[in-house]
């Protein structure tokens, strides 16, 4: 009984201070979040759309690989690292813009592996356009071209990109 009386004797005012208080407290945990995550070393597992996107194409060009559908799994190479160097890079296609232009385009940079993008369009175009089917060499050559550039156009390698 002693307890109880202790909480009757207290006065409305302290339960609205302490409302308030946490509201405030509430306020700025919220306001402040990103730099309390920062400072305790938890990484957010958060991932973006893109990234997200860039990885299902990923599983898919891997299920291609094992059906050895080379051709399809060539041209889902070519359009992921179209959609990574848009989303990444800031560097899209031209509609009338050749595969072949837009490697260079993305060679003339500086900061890209020309071997990477060359080994996905080199991929891409025997898959595309040429006379015989692509060998699973010239496709595992692009595929390892296609992880070396999203670990350069991510630049952080957030993308789970394991073999």
């Amino acid at each position: 009984m002693k307890g109880l009386n202790f909480f009757a004797q207290i006065g409305p005012e302290l339960y609205i201070f302490a409302f308030v208080v946490l509201i405030v407290a509430s306020a700025l945990v919220y306001y402040f979040r990103e730099r309390i995550i920062d400072a305790l070393g938890i990484t957010a597992a958060k991932k973006t759309i893109l990234e997200q996107e860039i990885e299902q194409r990923l599983v898919q060009i891997r299920q291609l690989a094992r059906q050895q559908m080379f051709k399809d799994a060539a041209v889902l190479m070519w359009q992921t690292m179209t959609l990574a160097s848009e989303g990444f890079l800031g560097v899209g296609r031209a509609p009338n813009e050749s595969a072949r232009q837009l490697g260079v385009k993305l060679m003339n940079r500086g900061d890209l592996d020309p071997g990477a993008i060359n080994a996905i369009i080199v991929a891409f175009e025997k898959a595309r356009y040429g006379q015989t089917p692509l060998t699973n060499q010239e496709f595992k050559d692009g595929l390892s071209g296609l992880h070396q550039f999203l670990q350069m156009a991510t630049s952080l390698g957030e993308i789970s990109i394991a073999e």
